[in-house]
């Protein structure tokens, strides 16, 4: 039996004419946790989408345990994977309780439901059950954001860039979170924290120009000169004096 969760073949997505991904292929391995890495603009924010079933194709195939991602319907596709968004900036007014419960909406439960108490307890947010998401700090959110994923059950969790907008001990916070989480969750991440891919990520999909530059094990890429080739010398330099992003 394959163990392959998320299946995209030469995928093509173009936008006013901009080609923004270019026949791409990726596979996305159950349980494993994968870093999207690359440039501005290289498209990694486009494929989470793709693979979330939220950004039309212009061109191949995806498909998410085995069927056709178009076949399911949203609360189907919810089922099956779960998206993190970037820090939550505008102002929630639900408490921290009742927005976890939210992500038992495709199973048409609520936040009565103990798969909410779980994750809570699992992203250790359950202290702060009752108070309103938006009095909390940049990595709380975040990892109230992860757990109401998880109390999706879905066992997909994709996450686009959880460090941005959150200071050094609150991106630790929310590193130490994801490198927890349970090992039927599997993880992808888009990210900039290049030592962060290196060192707690099995894989890596590096994205140049719409296009893949890489698809491979963590600790290959980095030992074979892939970040000279994807963003220069200059950035192999910085990492090896002690910086994280490109």
């Amino acid at each position: 039996m394959s163990d392959v969760v998320v299946c995209c073949r030469s995928v093509v997505v173009r936008k006013r004419n901009k080609l923004l991904l270019n026949e791409v292929d990726f596979d996305l391995r159950a349980g494993a946790h994968t870093a999207i890495i690359g440039p501005n603009g290289a498209g990694k924010t486009t494929l989470l989408r793709v693979i979330l079933g939220t950004q039309e194709i212009q061109g191949g195939t995806v498909e998410v345990g085995g069927v056709g991602i178009n076949d399911y319907s949203r609360k189907e596709l919810a089922k099956k994977m779960a998206y993190v968004p970037q820090l939550l900036a505008a102002e929630v007014a639900y408490s921290v309780e009742e927005f976890i419960g939210m992500g038992r909406y495709a199973h048409g439960g609520s936040a009565a439901d103990p798969e909410v108490a779980e994750a809570m307890a699992l992203m250790q947010v359950d202290a702060f059950a009752k108070r309103r998401v938006s009095s909390l700090s940049g990595g709380e959110r975040q990892r109230v954001c992860i757990a109401a994923g998880l109390a999706q059950r879905a066992g997909i969790l994709l996450l686009d860039e959880p460090l941005a907008h959150l200071d050094p001990a609150q991106r630790l916070d929310v590193q130490s979170a994801i490198a927890g989480l349970p090992e039927w969750v599997t993880v992808v991440v888009v990210t900039h924290d290049l030592v962060w891919a290196q060192q707690r990520f099995q894989r890596v999909l590096a994205l140049d120009s719409g296009a893949v530059f890489a698809d491979e094990k963590s600790s290959d890429f980095f030992s074979e000169g892939g970040v000279e080739g994807l963003f220069g010398g200059a950035v192999v330099e910085h990492l090896n004096g002690g910086g994280n992003e490109a």
